[in-house]
């Protein structure tokens, strides 16, 4: 499962879940704020770096991870590519035309959906759930009802990842020839997202009758099997990325990065 939590000894792996989401925030306040690809690539990079290092997760693994994106970034470069107006044309065809302005913005664009789910990603592999709603709820003070919503929505997005692969492989059982042209394409998608819905209905049906069934928001207050300390190398690294971000956000003000 690509998006589940995997436990590991990693540096990322031992600090607090709270002091990773401010590092999180800080990466996605930077895209916001970067309008170049030049930018844009560099925090991809650094991202990227901090993963193998940091996080331990192998090079492969990352772009396994970001390959899907492939066919929702690509036609939104292509799209941002020829209608951004720009004033230097580095290429024209008809009424269709290139410019450097429109080439650095789809660039920009691109580069940052992939480092916003790679960020977001890293977080998701080395974070126990479980450990993220243990500090929402006892240091942020966030009603363990929501918090247990965010640690279910981050369980479900590999449940759901294993029924596709599971459906997939119950349709080569069965010998289903591979769909050809636009519409068998179209017609497999269709059958192929509705079963995906229906399992997570059914799986989100049998998650709310166990959580009646064990009087789930019944009280107060809520008590965990193991409490969740903040580290002092978390701590320092989330300090250090909110000054690295303020410091950056004033620097690409000053040179327009």
């Amino acid at each position: 499962m690509i998006l589940s939590y995997q436990g590991g000894g990693s540096p990322l792996h031992r600090i607090d879940p709270l002091s990773k989401l401010v590092v999180l925030l800080c990466i996605a306040v930077l895209t916001m704020r970067l309008h170049t690809s030049a930018g844009q690539a560099l925090l991809l990079l650094a991202a990227s770096f901090m993963a193998r290092t940091a996080g331990g997760i192998s090079w492969r693994r990352q772009w396994k991870a970001m390959a899907f994106l492939i066919g929702f970034a690509v036609p939104y470069f292509v799209l941002t590519l020829l209608t951004v107006p720009g004033s230097h044309t580095i290429w024209q065809f008809g009424v269709l035309h290139v410019t450097t302005e429109g080439a650095d913005a789809a660039g920009s664009v691109t580069l940052r959906m992939f480092t916003v789910f790679l960020s977001s990603f890293v977080y998701m592999v080395t974070t126990d759930p479980g450990d993220l709603v243990t500090a929402l709820t006892r240091r942020m003070k966030v009603p363990y009802r929501f918090a247990f919503g965010i640690s279910m929505a981050l369980t479900f997005l590999p449940l759901l990842q294993e029924e596709g692969r599971s459906i997939s492989a119950a349709h080569q059982v069965r010998g289903a020839a591979r769909p050809k042209g636009i519409k068998q394409r179209l017609g497999w998608w269709k059958v192929f997202v509705s079963a995906i819905l229906h399992n997570a209905v059914r799986r989100i049906q049998q998650t709310a009758g166990a959580m009646e069934a064990k009087g789930f928001g019944a009280y107060p207050e809520r008590t965990f099997l193991r409490e969740q300390q903040p580290s002092a190398a978390g701590q320092i690294m989330a300090v250090g990325a909110v000054l690295i971000t303020a410091a950056l956000w004033w620097y690409i003000h000053i040179v327009n990065l």
